[in-house]
């Protein structure tokens, strides 16, 4: 089976769809766990790589310097993150020989190496997005929809500048799956499908 990685808008459930994979193929999961694997196996502090996690930060030119900086303690908390969660997601693929990996950019990191299904699940409803926001965040619904907005802005700056793709755009994607329209059963389904191939 090959590996999965799977981007999502926020509140469309995308961490639904990948744990339904796993639990009906058995291959393992990794989100969360992988700020763990990587602050155990890079000695950096879980609350930096929380904090910058699928986060972008700063300017673009501050950004740029902070890359190209010559040793590692110039360069950035961000990039810094990026690195340790980028060589921990390899790390993790080839101890599992694969595995479904959520957003952080999983889809280009991975798919230079292994043979990868690269997801992107989205919700056309605002509706359902902010009432799965509501089941998995503390958020208030007056404050649900800028909270969903916030968190994609932050997700589709993080990738953009880390590809240099565009979050989102079908051209990056072996496919897209609107989750107002399917539902996760279906769009594991869907997905376990196309890995098996």
């Amino acid at each position: 089976m090959k590996t999965i990685t799977i981007d999502r808008t926020f509140g469309s459930g995308g961490r639904e769809v990948a744990l339904r994979i796993s639990k009906i193929t058995g291959v393992p999961y990794f989100d969360n766990e992988i700020i763990l694997k990587a602050a155990e196996d890079f000695g950096v502090d879980v609350g930096v790589l929380k904090n910058y996690d699928e986060n972008y930060v700063g300017s673009l030119i501050y950004n740029l310097s902070m890359f190209s900086a010559s040793n590692e303690y110039e360069q950035s908390a961000i990039y810094r993150t990026y690195f340790a969660v980028s060589e921990t997601m390899r790390k993790l693929c080839k101890e599992n020989g694969g595995g479904i990996f959520i957003g952080r950019c999983a889809d280009v990191i991975l798919n230079e190496i292994y043979p990868t299904v690269r997801a992107f699940i989205y919700s056309s409803s605002m509706e359902k997005r902010i009432e799965r926001t509501l089941e998995v965040e503390d958020v208030t619904l007056n404050k649900a929809e800028t909270f969903i907005q916030r968190k994609d802005k932050q997700r589709r700056n993080y990738y953009q500048f880390f590809t240099d793709n565009k979050w989102g755009a079908p051209t990056n994607y072996d496919l897209m799956l609107n989750t107002a329209t399917i539902d996760y059963d279906k769009c594991a389904q869907i997905i376990i499908d196309l890995a098996q191939e």
